[in-house]
């Protein structure tokens, strides 16, 4: 029979355990052209995440920022995507591949990656850093600022994230 001390720290061990499974969950996205595309296959690079909508009025300078990144990032261990939210009823995959020419697009039709790691925030554009792990990296970040050095801002987090 564990003592006080002793089943608090078993409990906190336990949280702990259950945090990281939640944190490190994966999830199943599709390409326009009809692959699978999962986290767990990403693991080993750091991710940037852009969810948008085909009808969203930053998407363009969203890709415009990915695109940046993707070309600064190229050859290291870092994958961008843009990740569409629209349910398949209402964007069919030809006009998703015509979205983006810079950056791979990806679909979350059910919106499950889009609602698991926008959490409270659920705004788009949503922006989320995955770490080599696949765990997200600090906050969901809404709507893109066009006074603010977002490219820099997020080049900072990936850098830091590929010198652990």
């Amino acid at each position: 029979m564990l003592t006080g001390l002793k089943a608090i720290t078993a409990s906190f061990a336990i949280m702990a355990c259950i945090g990281a499974t939640a944190r490190a969950q994966d999830f199943s996205f599709s390409t326009p052209g009809g692959q699978t595309v999962t986290l767990s296959s990403m693991r080993g690079n750091v991710v940037v995440l852009l969810f948008s909508g085909v009808q969203d009025p930053q998407r363009r300078e969203g890709l415009k920022a990915l695109g940046s990144l993707a070309e600064r990032y190229q050859g290291k261990n870092v994958k961008v995507y843009w990740v569409s939210v629209n349910p398949a009823s209402e964007v069919t995959n030809d006009q998703l591949k015509s979205v983006s020419n810079s950056v791979p697009v990806l679909r979350d039709t059910n919106q499950a990656a889009f609602k698991r790691f926008s959490g409270k925030l659920a705004q788009l554009p949503t922006i989320v850093v995955l770490d080599r792990q696949g765990n997200p990296f600090g906050q969901p970040r809404g709507g893109i600022n066009p006074n603010s050095d977002f490219i820099n801002d997020l080049a900072s987090i990936i850098d830091g994230l590929l010198q652990r």
